[in-house]
């Protein structure tokens, strides 16, 4: 039987904190409430709850201020926070989740939305509480000040801004910058078989070209490892999606293009990362990217092992049919584009 969550409130409005305890109660979750920030972060160190979710707008010590307090202290650092606002404006909710928060959501909100919420936030588990991932995240930090910085002070053709950000990626590690170009004008096939055209497959040539951005930021002695990744390496490569949303998040790029850097390792059986995400929702283009992806690894040469045969390929892409990837998408791979 899974052990219950505790889950702690921190908010100012004491209607709210009543509903929402009751609400996250009947979804069994044992539920601690703060009426302040104050209080919040002595309970938060009392308790080590599996998850805050903290207001923002509260007399000092705001959500901020709880959460960069928290992340301070080794002891509290790596508890999952998210947090729960009326500031809508997206300058804030990219604050929010640069701060190192797991999750931004804005009043009102669907209660349905919020326990999806929720539940993939407590999935991914503990943030990783490292010296690497502190680094990892003010490398982010200060990419994001000095790419904003460039889109706000010039005319930016996205896609060529697009490849320009890869190209600063295979100055790390050059066979990503081969596979992208592969993976990108395979995923343009697949997607033109299936009859996207327009908008949206413009939006998925740029999410393709930036899919493993977040790679920028990983360590050379992870990224470049040639052998097999401990746990804890892993734990630390899995976050690139995220980082890739985070880099990418504040360039007022359409939300579609954002899709296949976030969710490019999603499975459609929902064994995947970073949310767990299952079926029709995954992103129809990261569901097509996923298929791009993996069929390029297998028919390209790699440090570790020769490119596979193209029947051998094709039996492994059918066999993750359903588990993997979507079966829709398998079929008109088979039967037009791996032919």
């Amino acid at each position: 039987m899974e052990t219950q969550k505790y889950l702690l409130l921190i908010d100012d409005d004491p209607a709210l904190l009543i509903g929402l305890e009751g609400v996250l109660k009947r979804e069994g979750y044992r539920i601690m409430t703060s009426k302040n920030g104050n209080e919040g972060i002595e309970m938060a160190h009392e308790t080590f709850p599996d998850l805050i979710l903290c207001d923002v707008m509260m007399p000092p010590p705001n959500g901020f201020n709880v959460l960069e307090a928290l992340s301070k202290d080794p002891k509290t650092a790596s508890i999952p926070f998210i947090f729960l606002t009326a500031r809508t404006h997206d300058k804030d909710r990219v604050n929010g989740l640069l701060s190192g928060a797991d999750d931004y959501i804005t009043k009102p909100f669907l209660k349905e939305e919020l326990i999806a919420r929720i539940k993939a936030v407590l999935r991914r588990g503990p943030k990783a509480d490292t010296t690497q991932e502190e680094s990892t995240r003010l490398e982010v930090n200060r990419l994001r000040e000095e790419i904003a910085d460039l889109v706000r002070s010039t005319e930016v053709n996205w896609e060529k801004f697009a490849e320009g950000l890869l190209h600063m990626l295979a100055f790390r590690d050059h066979e990503t910058e081969e596979h992208t170009l592969r993976v990108s004008k395979l995923t343009d096939l697949i997607a033109t078989e299936m009859g996207i055209h327009g908008e949206m497959l413009k939006h998925m040539r740029w999410g393709a070209i930036l899919h493993d951005i977040g790679k920028i930021a990983i360590p050379d002695s992870i990224l470049l490892k040639a052998g097999t990744l401990t746990n804890e390496e892993r734990t630390i490569m899995v976050q690139h999606p995220k980082i890739a949303h985070q880099i990418l998040i504040s360039l007022a790029l359409p939300s579609e293009t954002l899709e296949i850097p976030l969710y490019h390792h999603e499975r459609w059986d929902g064994t995947g990362y970073p949310d767990n995400l299952a079926g029709e929702a995954i992103p129809l283009s990261a569901r097509i990217f996923a298929i791009a992806d993996v069929w390029d690894a297998l028919t390209s040469d790699r440090p570790y092992r020769p490119a596979w045969e193209h029947h051998k390929a094709l039996e492994y892409i059918r066999s993750q049919s359903g588990t993997h990837f979507d079966p829709s998408i398998v079929e008109v791979c088979l039967s037009k584009v791996f032919v």
